[in-house]
């Protein structure tokens, strides 16, 4: 029984896959937001010129990055160069320090992230920057009211940076994203520990949402 439960903390930690959705009409105003199942950690997307309105101080070329990926994790597991089985105890055990990783993508998530699924959903301009607020108040920021850059991120043009709250258990990186998306109108479930969560969310939010193309 207790290799069971460990068994299901880790794999929370370890959350810290190209199945796009159909088209469906749309309000004119309304935007795009991507969610990224990535195992066990879902990331969120969104076009890079709507979040340059919102979040100051990005890195990314607005030219060469068309959308950012956006997480937050365990600072020290989610940087870690390799697996490291004492990290991912203390980051569920104990409340440990956080940081966001922005990624900067070229061109569409459902062909970027083509071994993932894919999920989009269409938000108004209010719930949008509603969402984005939430995520620029996830930045720790210097005096100057910069991003304080720690390094290279996982993969492609990507960043880590010093981010506030702590990480553990009922704390993760995936409630952190159900808690933005909820501030797109998804529901909030009952409980939220792993992607597959947060994905059911958005796919019960887009399903009850859409309308089929004519």
């Amino acid at each position: 029984m207790k290799l069971i439960v460990f068994s299901l903390l880790l794999l929370v930690l370890l959350g810290c896959g190209a199945k796009t959705v159909a088209l469906h009409t749309v309000k004119s105003d309304e935007i795009a937001v991507y969610v990224v199942d990535h195992g066990m950690h879902a990331g969120i997307v969104i076009d890079a010129k709507a979040v340059a309105g919102v979040i100051a101080g990005l890195p990314f070329n607005g030219e060469a990055v068309r959308f950012i990926e956006f997480g937050w994790g365990d600072q020290a597991f989610y940087q870690a160069e390799s697996f490291s089985l004492f990290l991912a105890i203390k980051a569920l055990l104990l409340p440990t320090g956080s940081v966001m990783h922005l990624v900067g993508l070229p061109y569409d998530p459902g062909i970027y992230f083509r071994s993932s699924e894919v999920q989009r959903i269409r938000i108004s301009p209010m719930r949008l920057n509603a969402m984005l607020s939430y995520i620029d108040r996830s930045f720790v920021r210097d005096e100057q009211g910069q991003l304080i850059d720690l390094g290279r991120g996982l993969y492609g043009e990507s960043r880590f940076y010093a981010a506030n709250g702590d990480y553990h258990l009922f704390n993760n990186c995936n409630t952190w994203a159900m808690s933005a998306l909820i501030q797109a109108g998804v529901p909030e479930p009952m409980i939220t520990l792993g992607a597959n969560s947060v994905m059911r969310q958005v796919r019960a939010y887009q399903n009850q949402s859409a309308e089929p193309v004519k």
